[in-house]
């Protein structure tokens, strides 16, 4: 029996040492241009190693050349895509000035690849709320599965229109698919209300952005009576 259970705590050991290796194994990515969409907002692309995957809707950690320092940023392309692009305000902080200014060619180090908006592979709705670049994190997710199951999105957007377009473009041709930019929180509440009211408990609740908009608009959603476990989010602490 000692030894039955000792081989068990050894191949559940080595199991978490292999998911850890794998979740940390580091990838160098390299700058392919560098967009200033409006003021501070940035829209990054990266080259994509090659036989690299990930869920809509991950995020990593990216070490800049030079620089011990590191951020999570969520990544707003999906696999399919030939490049990976970060969305990112440059706030100000030593991290962001340095990662808005590289150059052509920089190389950059990517790992920890992971998501907490994994969306089950069935036709259950899916009713989205993003604030500001939160929209990074939603876009591939709509990219996926448009056409493919009922989708609503609300964007908070503050400014934030870099998939403005794209997105409107797949809801005029994707009849499951709602889009719509809100102004305020209250109009954003109002706009997912109405999902709520048409979908209940049978939908995905999928928030990110801002940490104080998805933490209001998560509690809006408890009172409304949708269940935590059909919530998920993705915080923007700071946006540092």
């Amino acid at each position: 029996m000692l030894i039955l259970i000792l081989s068990i705590l050894a191949v559940g050991f080595l199991t978490c040492w292999g998911v850890y290796a794998y979740l940390d194994r580091s990838k160098t990515v390299s700058v392919k241009f560098i967009e200033n969409l409006t003021d501070d907002l940035f829209l990054i692309h990266l080259t994509k190693p090659e036989h690299l995957v990930w869920e809509p809707g991950s995020y990593a950690k990216f070490v800049l050349p030079d620089s011990k320092e590191s951020r999570w940023l969520t990544i707003a392309s999906t696999p399919v895509e030939n490049e990976i692009l970060l969305l990112t305000h440059n706030s100000g902080s030593t991290y962001k000035k340095a990662l808005t200014s590289l150059h052509k060619g920089a190389k950059i180090q990517m790992s920890w690849l992971t998501s907490t908006l994994k969306v089950n592979e069935d036709a259950s709705p899916l009713v989205c709320f993003a604030s500001d670049v939160g929209i990074a994190a939603i876009r591939p997710i709509i990219t996926e599965w448009a056409g493919k199951r009922e989708i609503v999105l609300s964007h908070l957007d503050k400014g934030v229109m870099a998939f403005d377009g794209e997105l409107a473009e797949l809801a005029a041709n994707h009849e499951l698919l709602t889009y719509q930019t809100s102004a305020s929180f209250s109009q954003s509440k109002e706009q997912l209300a109405q999902a709520i009211d048409y979908y209940g408990p049978k939908a995905t609740y999928l928030l990110a952005g801002q940490s104080d908009d998805v933490e209001a608009m998560k509690a809006f959603l408890s009172s409304k009576g949708i269940d935590s476990s059909r919530i998920l989010v993705e915080l923007f602490r700071g946006l540092s």
